[in-house]
């Protein structure tokens, strides 16, 4: 509706009372003055007022503290009848699958209820909630809404006592008034569990085991599951944001892969809400070992002394030790620096000149890696166009900056052109080209080819400029525009008003 007003379509509002406009005074007054500032009128019928008379915004304000202290108290007292009815065992969920309400009682779906025992003799005989999902997947079995059976919903049916016949009431509750945001209940209400409410599913022998084991494998983190390869690190690293634990992935540097740990929200591939930065595994071990006063790392004696590492930013570590110490470090990773070693540094180098140690696929063009700048020894990398009449060509050029090596460019065509005319060629073969040659040398308009038993041979070459040359006619025309375009006294002096303008605010100066 306030979309609607916003683009116009609404002229007045009719509503019949103050508390069913708004959940607070805030709400409401904040909704009325952008209204206002519209232009559209809002009429409250039970209390006869009009948000565009004079005194519309004050009755409001004292009228609408009043509706939210009344529904505050009707709130609390919604909350009293819902409380004592869990005092009675009686619950406010009616939604449960394995079960349908028919008004007065639960009673079981038994095609549903056949699927609640499965997942629980699943999860007793160490088959995972993944597992489940994909054989109740396979089965064409669906969720209570008739969606896809998830594993979260898998867990939440692992959790849920009231298969058992049982019930545990208030296990959540709102905070804070109109906030509307539920909250855990981690003893701050009292909770109330009612036997024998409705007919079970499973049995409480069951149910019990199957918590029994949840809170070992909570305990255990991820040493619980046999298919993860854990280290001394695993489940020590912990996020200080999200209090999950940093996870071991491996990335490719350029002397190989390196093993890094990161925030578990971040490797979930939910951004990096927490800001925390990447750890070296490597680097972190080095770091540590300087915490406990080793040369090299030990993970017996890391178990021993550290209780567990918190990561509290990018390069802030906490140490909180077994002792109950704490120890904090800056974590600076050198790990990229330190990879490029002299001989690795020699070796990109190789390759990035040489066509045959790169043996690159879907390279560029056929000259990658094959062409070198007389200039500055770099080499030449293609950049495709496309020309205004379609056509497609594709430029050769150095690697270096423009500014600080003025070489030429020189047209993939116009090379194929020169290696046919040096090898005799009537097509160009980059096979051919490849056995002949080893490099080519491109200085200004020169191209120096160096075949494979030690001679070389010069071409020039002379590209043509793209575009439709000037003629004497345009080119007098042009200068024509110019000349009566800065003769007019009118366009001069707006221009040197806008330049006195730039030069006040200081966007370009003179000097």
């Amino acid at each position: 509706m306030l979309q609607d007003a916003r683009d116009g379509k609404i002229d007045i509002i009719l509503t019949k009372s103050i508390s069913r406009f708004a959940r607070n005074t805030v709400d409401l007054l904040e909704t009325i003055r952008e209204l206002k500032a519209l232009g559209i009128e809002v009429r409250f019928e039970k209390e006869k007022i009009n948000s565009l008379s004079e005194d519309g915004e004050l009755m409001l304000t004292l009228l609408a503290s009043f509706a939210q202290e009344e529904s505050r108290s009707i709130s609390e007292n919604v909350k009293w009848g819902i409380r004592k009815n869990f005092q009675k065992g009686i619950g406010n969920s009616f939604h449960i699958y394995g079960y349908r309400w028919t008004g007065k009682e639960f009673v079981i779906v038994e095609e549903e209820a056949e699927i609640v025992r499965l997942i629980y003799d699943n999860y007793l005989n160490g088959i995972s909630a993944e597992k489940t999902e994909k054989q109740l997947e396979e089965m064409g079995v669906k969720s209570y809404t008739g969606g896809h059976f998830s594993n979260s919903s898998i867990r939440q049916i692992l959790q849920q006592e009231r298969y058992t016949g049982n019930a545990l009431f208030q296990k959540t509750y709102i905070d804070t008034f109109g906030s509307g945001k539920t909250k855990y209940n981690n003893g701050e209400l009292p909770q109330y569990y009612a036997r024998n409410t409705h007919p079970a599913i499973i049995s409480e022998e069951t149910f019990n085991k199957v918590q029994e084991i949840r809170q070992k494998k909570r305990k255990l983190g991820a040493f619980a599951n046999p298919h993860i390869k854990t280290t001394a690190l695993t489940s020590k690293i912990k996020c200080k944001h999200c209090n999950r634990s940093f996870q071991r992935t491996s990335r490719k540097l350029v002397n190989g892969r390196s093993r890094y740990w990161i925030c578990a929200t971040r490797k979930a591939g939910q951004g990096n809400p927490c800001g925390t930065g990447d750890l070296h595994e490597e680097q972190l071990k080095k770091l540590i070992s300087e915490v406990l006063g080793v040369d090299e790392f030990d993970d017996d004696l890391f178990l021993e002394k550290v209780d567990h590492i918190e990561v509290t930013g990018k390069d802030l570590l906490e140490f909180f030790m077994s002792d109950g110490s704490l120890v904090t470090r800056t974590y600076v990773s050198t790990a990229r620096k330190d990879a490029w070693t002299p001989e690795v540094r020699k070796k990109v180098s190789r390759q990035r000149r040489s066509k045959d140690a790169r043996r690159i696929k879907n390279a560029a063009s056929p000259y990658t890696g094959f062409i070198r700048c007389g200039r500055c020894g770099n080499s030449f990398y293609g950049q495709k166009l496309t020309l205004k009449d379609g056509t497609k060509v594709c430029y050769l050029r150095c690697r270096t900056k423009l500014s600080e090596c003025p070489s030429n460019t020189i047209q993939e065509s116009t090379l194929n052109a020169l290696v046919c005319d040096v090898l005799g060629l009537e097509e160009y073969d980059e096979a051919v080209m490849d056995r002949a040659m080893d490099y080519c040398e491109i200085t200004d308009n020169i191209v120096s080819f160096h075949f494979r038993d030690g001679h070389f041979e010069k071409r020039s070459y002379e590209e043509k400029k793209r575009g439709t040359p000037w003629t004497e006619e345009r080119r007098q025309k042009a200068l024509k525009g110019m000349k009566e375009y800065w003769s007019d006294p009118e366009h001069r002096k707006q221009t040197s008003e806008r330049m006195k303008k730039i030069r006040r605010e200081k966007k370009w100066s003179s000097q």
